[in-house]
């Protein structure tokens, strides 16, 4: 078994960090999970998503409030952490100056703590995010921005790529901090997918883009890169055919606006626009006949809009295709 431990100082009283341990309601720092049971000692909770399904579930083994919880948890969302013994996470809160401390322990198996030692800082940086006053004021978004100017990722601007994903991208909803937009070209199969790390996302975005198989645009305002859009012959992304379940002799031709992450302050300022414009421009100039992309069909969030909103797709001139459980396939003509 394996220990470890992080821990993050919120700007809040903490007995509002326990609340926020213990809340029944939706925990958005905590992967959007709602705990279904009691937080008492010898209870079950299950931890449902956003469709109720049972992503994780946790034997209260210790509650000493508002100071100490301590749970037997199984991960359910993948057979790969399904089929392992339950670890033990430990939460603690204590004063610390005018606020307070937030410890996240565990003793885990090697499965287990690979994901945890992955993770555990964003899942503390999301619950200051969202109850630290002087967080959320750090990722305001900004009353106005200056020129917008976008380009190919190429390997001289690897640098920017790492410096956006590992502290812009996801600043608001560090859940997500992982991703670095691996997702596009995974090959893995859904269990080998679930236990990866955010090194391992990181490691292998930087070798397609120093390699030239990734086709990635970032834009930048004063010099700083605040957003990135993945896009590229939809045949050669392979998360995309994966995840819509597309048929390759029906893709020939055609080109995916895969993803869009603009950085939280820069929202709502036509970033993600500039950036579908440049992509659009780059996938007719290699001869794509047709460009496709996959708005949600419901927002429930900001982060929900990572595939483009449906408003921007249609403003462009891309009209539906079809639907899936989640998604609507729109495309344009080029």
């Amino acid at each position: 078994m394996t220990r470890g431990s992080r821990q993050v100082h919120l700007d809040v009283h903490a007995k509002v960090a326990w609340s926020a341990l213990v809340s029944p309601e939706r925990h958005r720092w905590y992967y959007r999970l709602t705990p279904d049971g009691e937080f008492a000692e010898g209870s079950t909770i299950r931890w449902l998503d956003a469709g109720g399904a049972a992503a994780e579930e946790s034997e209260i083994v210790e509650v000493k409030a508002p100071k100490r919880l301590v749970m037997h948890t199984r991960y359910l969302y993948s057979a790969a952490f399904a089929k392992q013994p339950p670890h033990t996470l430990t939460w603690e809160v204590a004063r610390a100056g005018k606020g307070c401390r937030v410890r996240m322990s565990w003793d885990a198996n090697e499965v287990v703590a690979g994901l945890l030692e992955s993770e555990a800082d964003n899942i503390l940086q999301g619950l200051r995010v969202e109850h630290d006053p002087a967080a959320q004021a750090e990722i305001a978004r900004l009353p106005t921005i200056g020129e917008i100017t976008v380009h190919d990722v190429t390997p001289e601007r690897l640098a920017d790529y790492l410096a956006f994903f590992d502290h812009d991208a996801f600043r608001d909803y560090p859940g997500w901090q992982s991703c670095y937009c691996m997702e596009t070209h995974r090959t893995q199969t859904d269990e080998e997918w679930a236990v990866r790390t955010a090194d391992d996302n990181r490691r292998d975005m930087s070798k397609g883009i120093t390699g030239g198989t990734v086709t990635g645009l970032l834009a930048y305002v004063d010099g700083k890169a605040v957003g990135w859009s993945n896009y590229g012959e939809t045949t050669r992304l392979n998360g995309v055919m994966h995840r819509f379940g597309l048929n390759a002799a029906e893709q020939r031709g055609v080109g995916s606006l895969a993803c869009f992450v603009i950085a939280a302050p820069y929202r709502h300022h036509g970033v993600a626009a500039a950036l579908l414009d440049a992509a659009l421009e780059r996938l007719r100039a290699r001869g794509v006949r047709v460009a496709e992309a996959y708005p949600a069909r419901k927002q429930d969030s900001p982060q929900g809009n990572y595939r483009g909103p449906l408003q921007m797709f249609l403003r462009a001139g891309f009209e539906p295709y079809r639907e899936t459980d989640r998604h609507l396939i729109v495309r344009k003509t080029l």
